[in-house]
């Protein structure tokens, strides 16, 4: 049985109360489990059904011992208070003894192994063996920015040191967002030493992050305007190529990323045989993780996309025969993965600077970035009436719809939408 539930993205602990005990803790018990990790969120509502279970017995047993009722009448000549004249004289007999104290050896304490970073992170990692690398990476940072502000013993950390550690991530002026996340960390890594026997207590647990006062700016698409002085940059206007956008790379995956909507990373990953030519429906662009070093998202994240016209007049084709003929695995191959084994963090590193920079496109609007191009597109979809069913599978957004989660979308009604799009700016056309 699964106690098991997810609620505005968090998963619950949920148990339902017998009928004979909802007056006391009402019809169902839920707890916030602090997690999105589905492994550790077993661990936890299992502890958690144990506890609640033997509740449940306890008070069946208490409510089936007879409540006591005496019988009977005291007999006439039964004083249950001692008169003082009987008791005095006993009194001061045992008063007048010595008193003897007994030495009581001190109890041995066995000693104890102290817990260490590595012993705790260790059995964080044992629970979820394919974490991605980035994951593994964040949990490495977190304990070594909360081990240099604090050094006690983890088995002796009180709630004021997490909060302390809280507001020093807060002092550094960190997004809400980022100093939450930290704290997540620590907390599961301690609860994970909880479950585990190795701590009493997770001492980190449900404690709060602050609001911030002001909303934090929300990513927007680009406008006309502005797609056109990307696409009119030194990119494609001067065939720059930098050795940090990792030479043809920064010229085609703004342009596909436009055309599909499709995420950086989804695009920084795409294989060869990922581009596949369909005889009746032309080129289409394959999203899966099924590479050995793919990652998606979400499991409906895995789509074909069918490619736009214009990206086609632009010269994509020759683009990809040209990657083929040399034999090379990956679309992009001078992408090189960062330390969290991302394709395509350093190029959006560069594409950051490229966008903003004088000698790059020079915008200067922090609320565009890459991901503004899965913004556009979405945008493009909406103004050439698509529903959005359709561009949800294009894009690989998740329906909250449940008629929309059984069976895939046909590949014909994605072309005709695709076809439907119109670009507010022509495609530069790039010899290969």
């Amino acid at each position: 049985m699964s106690y098991v539930t997810a609620h505005h993205g968090t998963l619950w602990f949920q148990i339902r109360v017998p009928a004979r005990l909802e007056r006391l803790h009402g019809k169902v018990v839920r707890v916030n489990l602090q997690t999105r990790d589905p492994a550790l969120a077993r661990v936890l509502s299992l502890r958690l059904a144990s506890e609640w279970l033997s509740r449940f017995q306890e008070a069946d047993a208490l409510a089936a011992v007879p409540a006591y009722a005496p019988t009977g009448d005291l007999s006439p000549d039964f004083d249950a208070v001692p008169k003082a004249e009987d008791v005095l004289p006993h009194v001061a007999q045992v008063a007048q003894q010595p008193i003897v104290v007994a030495e009581v050896p001190p109890k041995k304490s066995s000693p104890t192994k102290q817990l260490t970073d590595k012993a705790l992170f260790d059995a964080w990692a044992r629970i979820d063996v394919t974490r991605a690398s980035s994951t593994i990476g964040d949990m490495k940072s977190a304990i070594k920015e909360f081990r240099s502000r604090c050094r006690k013993p983890w088995a002796s950390l009180e709630r004021q040191d997490i909060a302390d550690f809280r507001d020093h991530l807060l002092s550094k002026r960190l997004a809400r967002g980022t100093v939450a996340k930290r704290i997540g960390l620590i907390s599961t890594l301690l609860q994970v030493g909880y479950d585990a026997g190795l701590l009493k207590q997770n001492v980190a647990r449900g404690l709060k992050v602050p609001r911030a006062e002001v909303p934090t700016l929300e990513r927007r698409a680009f406008t006309a305007q502005e797609l056109e002085r990307i696409f009119t940059s030194p990119v494609y206007a001067e065939d720059f190529r930098p050795v940090a956008g990792c030479g043809p790379a920064c010229v085609w995956m703004p342009m596909l990323a436009l055309v599909t909507g499709a995420r950086l990373e989804e695009i920084a990953q795409l294989l060869t045989h990922d581009i596949i030519e369909d005889p009746e429906y032309g080129l289409l662009m394959r999203i899966t993780d099924e590479g050995e070093t793919q990652r998606l998202k979400t499991i409906g994240s895995r789509r074909i996309v069918p490619l736009h016209p214009e990206i086609l007049r632009a010269g994509f084709p020759d683009y990809v025969d040209l990657v083929r003929e040399s034999g090379h695995k990956w679309l992009f191959p001078e992408l090189l993965p960062d330390h969290d084994g991302r394709r395509g963090g350093n190029f959006c590193k560069w594409f950051q600077r490229y966008l903003r920079g004088r000698r790059g496109v020079g915008l200067t609007d922090p609320r565009v970035v890459f991901h503004s191009f899965r913004h556009t597109f979405k945008t493009l979809c909406r103004a050439a009436g698509i529903s959005e069913e359709v561009h949800d599978a294009l894009t690989g957004h998740v329906s909250s719809s449940v008629s929309r989660r059984y069976g895939d979308m046909p590949i014909g009604p994605l072309v005709q939408a695709i076809h439907a799009i119109k670009l507010p700016v022509a495609l530069p056309r790039i010899d290969v």
